[in-house]
């Protein structure tokens, strides 16, 4: 167990991987460029939200911690 609440990462895989253990992502792909984030598998599961800028990240997160 990471210990981890939420994972911020790029790699689909790590992010599935997480997810599939309770904990929430944000799967990072600055732009929209990063082509090994278009990986559609990972952002079907409920835990994932991909994101697209650091803005993003934080309005997540704070959406997150208010909820």
């Amino acid at each position: 167990s990471l210990g981890a609440d939420v994972l911020i990462d790029d790699n689909p895989r790590y992010a599935l991987e997480c997810a599939e253990q309770g904990i929430k992502v944000l799967l990072f792909d600055y732009l929209n460029a990063y082509p090994w984030c278009k990986n559609g598998s990972a952002t079907l599961h409920p835990l994932v939200t991909k994101v697209y800028n650091w803005e993003e990240v934080q309005g997540q997160l704070l959406s997150w911690q208010l909820d």
